[in-house]
């Protein structure tokens, strides 16, 4: 019953006001009312808005539980407005008893009771109810029950305040798959990997997660703009079904969208840290032929120009990499993949300058074999001929020996790589563990002069809770042997210790008084950080982060000592620009140092802080 109401514009709206609800908060209930809109605008009382908006509330209890809640409405007004109070009696919240009848006997009970995220005499919730349909379609149809159908009805007793929460599961006859029909401007080559790809058969038991599977493996093969791997109806034309003639085959499209066939990327930036700025530009490309859908050459050519804040013209640290490289998809079998290199780089770092050519040659594929997609092996060599120089005065006679920049270098190693991969998301990972093993042997054998053992492993882990995402990572390396110059660690930068610049936790050389760093042959990375997403701004997403990281480079392997470590901790804040894609913004503060002889110790507390700008996670 709804009070009375005076005619519209004789009065103005000045606010809303709600009594009597505690169980859903008035911030979440107004916005949605057209008496909200009329408050803004300063517009009268429509009665037929007031009397919709009632329901509306009402409803919004009704999907809580509150089977015998009441709204009623008053109008509290002076000489020139009016306020519109909600008056609302709750009731009783109706607890929840579940029942899923029709069950095939292939999914039990229990794993389809799990599925419902409704407790027996929890509180009821519509929603929760409501989302539970999807997924138990999806067990039955898992199960085989291609054209299986989940009715569900809500037996409310206002009286007693108990909510049933009933699905009635009609799985129709089980299925397998059936004819597999290609669709789409696809060369042999290319459909075959497609097929390659599918996760089933025909004969084969339905399945709707394999549907999804497959449908994911053909877009990895990166040469379609979509892909749908959906049923269809059977070819009139086709040969006759082979199963049951009740509905029980189930026919398969697989629909094909080619992608472009010519990529070209362009792009540039600069880069900021406490000592240096950085311009960098990049031009690229690729190609797919199209009478080898499987090959794809590509080129990119990388610029950049490194130089203190002081802009001194006699440090500038120019580097360029120029790369022509070919992959082919499906080399000798599916999912091998074989990739070609030749390249040409002139690189100037802190201590000096290094130019030459390389080769590589790689083999990469899951460990399908043995079931373990996200395990990924990779094995290669490479070749590299290297010239060095050195500005006057920035090493003596005796650093540069020691680091062999006093003669040419050859370079020829075996790499290998084990990477298992079980995080939920690669982009921005919540939960799951990242491991990669990486070793390198260098030999004569691969046609070098350097014979060493290089030994990287990494280890990452995440976990979500009540959400604050905790990621911790440890990575350690080490070489053996004789250690190519190219190939020593520096730690600090975005994605390392972030207490330090990028590359300056080294070992340092020092001449006629000035250090530089020059690298070292043992390294370890450790840290922990709490990630949380805040909320938007300007509709984009936005979080902040607070981390501790551990770190240290040392001359030899042997130096390291992971109980003294380097350490530092700090904050940061993040957005989402594009996708999934974080710009993020860190800053760090270096906690500790070791004493007066730190080749490393700073004077100042502005020393240790260093401010960094990345994009994508650290880790």
């Amino acid at each position: 019953m709804h009070a009375q109401v005076p005619a519209p514009g004789t009065d103005r709206v000045a606010a809303i006001r709600f009594e009597g609800n505690r169980a859903i908060a008035t911030g979440e209930l107004e916005p949605a009312l057209a008496i909200h809109d009329a408050v803004q605008g300063g517009a009268a009382i429509d009665p037929y808005l007031l009397a919709v908006d009632a329901e509306r509330i009402r409803a919004a209890y009704l999907r809580r539980g509150f089977f015998a809640a009441k709204v009623t409405t008053r109008i509290d007004r002076d000489a020139r407005s009016q306020v519109v109070v909600f008056l609302v009696a709750e009731g009783r919240r109706a607890v929840t008893k579940v029942e899923i009848v029709g069950l095939p006997p292939e999914v039990p009970p229990p794993k389809a009771r799990a599925l419902v995220p409704l407790g027996d005499g929890a509180p009821f919730d519509y929603a929760a109810y409501e989302a539970a349909k999807q997924p138990l379609t999806a067990a039955v149809q898992n199960a085989g029950y291609a054209h299986a159908v989940v009715g569900s009805a809500v037996v409310a007793d206002p009286a007693a305040a108990t909510a049933t929460a009933r699905y009635e599961i009609a799985p129709g006859v089980r299925c397998t798959f059936g004819t597999i029909r290609v669709r789409g401007e696809v060369a042999p080559s290319l459909g075959a990997a497609v097929r390659a790809r599918l996760r089933f058969a025909t004969g084969d038991r339905f399945s709707l997660s394999a549907l999804d599977e497959s449908q994911a493996e053909i877009y990895g093969i990166g040469r379609f703009a979509t892909v749908q791997v959906v049923p269809a109806p059977p070819d009139p034309q086709g040969p006759p079904a082979t199963g049951p003639a009740d509905g029980a085959v189930v026919d398969i499209a697989v629909e094909l969208v080619l992608a472009s066939r010519h990529e070209l990327h362009v792009g540039g930036g600069i880069g900021y840290d406490p000592v240096t700025y950085e311009a960098r530009g990049r031009l690229g490309g690729s190609l797919v032929p199209l009478a080898v859908p499987l090959l794809t050459a590509a080129a990119d050519l990388t610029v950049a120009l490194t130089t203190p804040h002081n802009i001194d013209r006699e440090q500038l640290l120019p580097k360029l990499r120029g790369l022509v490289s070919l992959q082919y998809l499906d080399l000798l079998w599916p999912r091998l993949r074989g990739e070609a290199e030749v390249g040409a780089d002139y690189q100037t770092v802190e201590a000096y300058t290094w130019a030459g050519e390389h080769v590589r040659l790689g083999l990469a594929t899951p460990l399908t074999p043995l079931g373990a997609r996200w395990l990924q092996l990779r094995v290669g060599w490479v070749l590299e001929e290297l010239q060095f120089t050195s500005p006057d005065g920035a090493l003596d006679d005796a650093t540069k020996q020691r680091l062999r920049l006093d003669r040419p270098q050859r370079r020829g190693a075996y790499q290998g790589s084990l990477v298992a991969d079980l995080r939920d998301n690669p982009i921005e990972p919540h939960r799951g563990l990242y491991v990669d093993l990486r070793a390198t042997q260098g030999t004569k054998l691969a046609g070098g002069d350097l014979t060493y053992l290089q030994l990287t492993p990494e280890v990452r882990g995440y976990v979500s809770l009540a959400g604050i995402v905790l990621a911790a990572r440890l990575r350690v390396g080490a070489i053996y042997g004789d250690v190519p110059v190219t190939e020593r660690y520096y730690s600090g930068g975005t994605t390392g210790q972030r207490g330090f610049p990028d590359r300056r936790l080294s070992p340092l050389a020092t001449t006629n008084g000035a250090s530089v760093v020059i690298g070292g042959a043992g390294l370890i990375e450790t840290g922990i950080e709490l990630r949380r997403r805040l909320g938007t701004l300007w509709s984009l997403p936005v979080g902040a982060n607070v981390f501790l990281d551990g770190g240290d480079v040392t001359e030899t392997p042997a130096q390291l000592d992971p109980s003294n470590l380097y350490w530092a901790v700090g904050a940061g804040g993040w957005g989402k620009l594009v996708g999934d894609l974080k710009f993020r913004v860190d800053l760090g503060y270096r906690l500790n140092q070791r004493g007066p002889d730190d080749p490393l110790r700073t004077t100042s507390w502005l020393d240790n802080v260093a401010f960094h700008l990345g994009l994508g996670e650290v880790y």
